[in-house]
């Protein structure tokens, strides 16, 4: 059996371990980039571009993986979903950090944006791309 198949055989339980696994990891890369001046937590560069690198390998992984699950999902959709996992993972992170002073300085309008915009994109725009070199 192609691995193709395989996954198109265990769409659920694939979809279910994205909605999982991408709520933790986006929950753990948030913020990519803190554009609150008042932070006082300096990560330094080489963490940073860590952070980046992972967040734009686990992205793009779940956009190949969409390509195969829901082949017959409109862009908009896709889109929509993508964003989805992004906020779930946002979410996670603001329960799980409830009442602490790291909220205020974490999320804020422009962090959010950028960090639902750019990795929901990512993964939008590989789906995309595979989709159409398919």
């Amino acid at each position: 059996m192609e691995n193709r198949e395989k996954i198109k055989n265990h769409k659920k339980i694939i979809l279910a371990g994205i909605l999982g696994f991408s709520s933790l990891i986006n929950g753990c890369f948030f913020p990519i980039i803190n554009f609150n001046s008042e932070n006082p937590a300096a990560l330094g560069i080489m963490l940073h571009l860590m952070i980046i690198i992972m967040a734009f390998t686990l992205h793009k992984f779940i956009g190949s993986l969409e390509v195969v699950i829901l082949s017959k999902w409109s862009v908009i959709f896709i889109s929509i979903f993508n964003v989805f996992l992004v906020l779930c993972g946002l979410i996670f992170r603001y329960v799980l950090e409830f009442g602490e002073v790291s909220n205020t300085y974490n999320f804020t309008v422009l962090n959010v944006f950028f960090q639902v915009a750019l990795l929901s994109f990512i993964s939008t725009a590989t789906c995309l791309l595979e989709r159409k070199n398919n």
